[in-house]
């Protein structure tokens, strides 16, 4: 049973890691589009859209929260997750649908489906204990196809989040 929670520890932690370093990558590679988007939302005034890299500079460190992390200080993963749920609840019960969720990659209008998402990456990101036995053999192969069925799941519910508001 311990090697099922090392290897849900792992796994939850690398798939929310590779979730941010692709946010990052995406804000930093386009940061014109990023702040379109952040415009958008209508959350952040516009003097506030001048500090538009704090956003990717907080990712940034809960990359470093969770690949160092005893487990007990994943809090800033899931706060950043929990606050774009947030943002992204807030607009669409403004009635807001037609804008883009600035998640990176291909254009994504908002929806429910992506307030789900993020509440699903939160609860991967739930602080918890570190596991106390290393991952041996067995253990390390089921956390690497756990984490590729992660990253897969990951991307199919993407593609189903832009596919649903284009119908």
């Amino acid at each position: 049973m311990q090697t099922l929670a090392s290897v849900y520890f792992y796994s939850s932690a690398g798939l929310v890691m590779l979730v941010f370093v692709a946010a990052v990558a995406h804000k930093l590679r386009q940061p014109n589009e990023f702040i379109r988007a952040l415009v958008g939302y209508r959350l952040v005034p516009d003097v506030g859209l001048r500090f538009w890299w704090v956003l990717p500079l907080l990712e940034l460190a809960a990359v470093l929260e969770l690949l160092v992390s005893t487990g007990e200080s994943r809090w800033l993963a899931l706060s950043l997750l929990l606050l774009y749920a947030a943002a992204i609840a807030i607009n669409l019960l403004r009635g807001r649908r037609d804008m883009d969720c600035g998640c990176g990659g291909e254009a994504t209008p908002i929806g429910w489906g992506l307030v789900m998402r993020n509440i699903v990456l939160a609860v991967l990101a739930l602080p918890q204990h570190a596991p106390i036995d290393e991952l041996m053999g067995l253990g390390v192969a089921l956390t690497l196809v756990t984490f590729l069925l992660g990253t897969l799941g990951y991307a199919i519910v993407n593609q189903l989040c832009a596919n649903s508001v284009r119908e």
